[in-house]
C-alpha cells in the first residue's frame, strides 16, 4: 500500500480504488495536530489506520515535529499499542482554532 503525503492538503492518504483512507492534520511551526483519521467501512479492521499512523508518526519524528493527537482513536487505542511515539506527543486537544494557536 502506497501512502501519499500531501502537505498542501495537510493529509496522509492511501488510495483504495474509489475510496481513500486519510489522516488529516493541522500544522503550526514544528507541531502537527493529528485531528481525524478515516478508513471506509469495507476496509476497516485490516490495519490500514495503523499503517497510516505509523507512517505519519515516523515522518513527524524524522522531521523534528511534536504531535498533538486530538483524535480520540489516536490518543487512546493507537498510542496505547505504540507507546514508542509518546516521546514526540504534546498534550492538548484541537490546538489550532481558526488559524490561531490556542
Amino acid at each position: 500500500m502506497k501512502i501519499i503525503h500531501d502537505s498542501k492538503k495537510q493529509e496522509f492518504r492511501i488510495d483504495l480504488g474509489f475510496y481513500h483512507a486519510v489522516l488529516l492534520y493541522a500544522r503550526h511551526e514544528k507541531i502537527l495536530d493529528f485531528y481525524h483519521i478515516y478508513v471506509p467501512d469495507p476496509f476497516r479492521n485490516q490495519g490500514i489506520a495503523g499503517k497510516l499512523l505509523i507512517h505519519a508518526f515516523e515522518y513527524a519524528k524524522r522531521e523534528g515535529f511534536q504531535v498533538v493527537p486530538s483524535c480520540p482513536f489516536i490518543a487512546g487505542d493507537f498510542l496505547n499499542r505504540f507507546p514508542q511515539y509518546q516521546e514526540i506527543v504534546r498534550p492538548g486537544e484541537f490546538l489550532f482554532v481558526h488559524g490561531k494557536q490556542n
